[in-house]
Parts: C-alpha cells; structure tokens; sequence
C-alpha cells in the first residue's frame, strides 16, 4: 500500500549502549521570547487495534504516549499524588517491556494532579531544571520522574506538573535524558483561559502564572520543541521553535469534550504542516466521574506531511510510533516552504517587539 511505502517498518539492529552514550552528549536547552513583525507590502487507526513498531537511531526513534486514567479529586494531595505517580510508573514499565528499544516515552498534562485550578496550589512544588539539585522532599514528582528515566534507560517528556516558585504557581514541564539528567524546563506560556457558553468555561489564569520562554532541546534525532496543551493554538511559538531546527514539537495536553473533538487532531496537524516536523501529543484519559474535568484522550501522533501516524480513543493506554527523520527530510525538500517565506513582507522573531 502507499502508507507502506512511505512509512516503511523494518527492524534495526541497534546497540543500545552507543545510543545512550550518544545521547549524554546532546543536553543543550535554549529557552527565550517571540514576537511577530509584519510589514504590508503591495487514515485514524484505533489503540485495540495498533501493532506496536520498533525503530532506534539517529534516523529513526520509537516513542511511547501513556494515556494515564486522571487523577481523582477525591482523594487527599499526598495520596493523590501517590496513586498517580505509581500509574506513571506502571505505564512507562509496562511501554519498555513491550518496546525494548524504545526511545521516549511520553507522559500527559498534569499526570499526577487532578485538572482544575482550586487544585493547582496545593499541589504546587519545587520543580528544579537543567543543572538544578533535586530534593526529593521539596520535589517528589521530579525526583520520580529523575528515577523513572535512569531505571528505563529512556528519554522522557514528564507530562506537566504544577510548580511552585516565590509564590506563583506554573504549570511546567520537563525532559530528561536516560540518565535522568533534566535537559530542559517548560511553562506553559499560554494559560487555558475559555468560556463556551453552556459547555465549558475554565480560566487557568485564576491559579497560574504564564511562562515566558520558549523551550527547545538537543537529542540523538536533533532538535525537538517542548509546550503544553494550549500553547499548541499559537503557531508563532511552533514557527519559532522551527526556526531553531526543531525536528519534532511535543505538546502534553489535556483537551475536553468539548474543545476536543472540534480542536485537538486539527490543530496538531496544523502545526506539523505549518512546521513540517513530528507532532506529539500525548493526553490523559477522562476518569468517567461526574464533575472531573472531562479530559479528551486521543493521544496522537502526526508527521511532517499531515498524516496521523497513530491516534489512541478515550480509554487509558499506550500507543507508540516510529519516527523517521529521513522521511521528515523528504518532505521538506518536496515542498520547501521555509526557502519560499516572503521574508520582504513578513517574519516571526525570538523577543520582545
């Protein structure tokens, strides 16, 4: 078939000793502002039904998507946190032990604290970045996700977790290398702030703080771009991150019923059009309770020229993808929008204005 062909699957032999000491070498974060400056001038396939693939190089690495169930309202912030970091633990093993060459593995917007702004305080905590001591006592999420990385040999894209710092509140993110070094921090620079009449109104700037960076980091593959959820509606931060070589852009997220199905799958394979990269996006699973955030699902993974290489349903699960940077370089050189921009008219710029 046509997809064959252009997605081919054969297995590799890889060493996975000389991709990790490869990988320790490629820990740049680079972080900054944006600003926009114009002058006017005259096939879906279902989670049941997904053979898993398995690929790992320079030119081609699998990543995991852990679908995690929400966390429960219901229950105190330090149980929780207990019951959602022992999931995480138990998807991101149970993705290794299915893949063994696995690359990434991928973890939702807030995966270890219930979706809602009363609840981002009480579970804020110290979330170090790149070069920062980890204190386990003061940043037990991070310290697991330092210790899940290290134990699995894996890159991983810890979701988003709530960050308490000098009395803000941020909804941030972190990628660390397989041995748990953290090689780049994200906050969400763009808070969901919506009101739907008759469906959903949520305001995250009620609670958090906006981030102001834009995060991109270096692996074996080359560069990838790191934001979360609605950040994703902004294709000036994803053109940036472009700008700076990025190869694969990952957006943790979290999604509702409502603005789901109308938003999700567009808009992140807008992104991989405008931006003719990997595109990542990786949810939680809705609880099912009555008066839980009704998180969205569909976990997806879109490539350079628009296809959906796989998109879970609403149940929690793990899917997994295979991406081929040789296939990312075709579709570049088939249609090579970033020789044609009309620069004389218009660009997209790192800073302030």
């Amino acid at each position: 078939s046509l997809l064959s062909w252009v997605f081919p699957m054969r297995r590799r032999s890889v060493c996975l000793q000389s991709f990790f000491v490869v990988a320790q070498s490629f820990s740049r974060p680079v972080s900054s502002r944006f600003s926009v400056h114009f002058r006017l001038a005259s096939p879906k396939r279902s989670f049941s039904s997904l053979r898993s693939v398995t690929a790992m190089s320079a030119d081609k690495f699998t990543v995991a998507l852990c679908q995690t169930p929400s966390v429960s309202s219901a229950l105190e912030v330090s149980e929780a946190r207990k019951v959602a970091l022992a999931s995480a633990k138990e998807f991101v093993e149970e993705a290794k032990k299915k893949e063994p060459g696995l690359s990434m593995v991928i973890l939702p917007e807030m995966f270890n604290c219930p979706y809602g702004t009363k609840f981002f305080e009480p579970f804020a905590e110290t979330v170090p970045g790149p070069g920062e001591v980890v204190n386990e006592a003061e940043s037990p999420s991070t310290a697991f996700l330092v210790k899940l990385a290290k134990e699995n040999s894996i890159w991983l894209i810890g979701g988003s977790i709530s960050e308490g710092k000098e009395g803000k509140v941020y909804n941030t993110s972190l990628a660390l290398k397989p041995d748990g070094t953290i090689v780049a921090k994200h906050r969400k620079v763009h808070l969901f702030d919506i009101n739907v009449p008759g469906k959903i109104t949520f305001k995250e700037s009620d609670t958090l703080t906006a981030g102001s960076e834009i995060t991109t980091f270096e692996g074996p593959w080359g560069t990838t771009g790191l934001a979360i959820c609605y950040d994703v509606r902004f294709a000036e931060l994803a053109l940036c991150m472009r700008e700076r070589g990025a190869k694969v852009l990952i957006y943790p997220g979290a999604f509702n019923s409502t603005t789901g199905p109308a938003h999700w799958k567009k808009l992140m394979t807008g992104r991989a059009l405008d931006t003719q990269t990997f595109v990542v996006a990786c949810s939680p699973a809705p609880s099912g309770i009555e008066g839980e955030y009704p998180a969205y699902g569909h976990s997806l993974v879109v490539d350079p020229w628009g296809e959906t290489l796989v998109e879970m349903d609403d149940k929690k699960g793990i899917c997994y993808a295979t991406l081929d940077m040789k296939r990312l370089e075709e579709v570049r050189a088939s249609v090579p929008i970033s020789h044609q921009k009309r620069t004389d008219m218009f660009t997209v710029k790192e800073g302030a204005a």
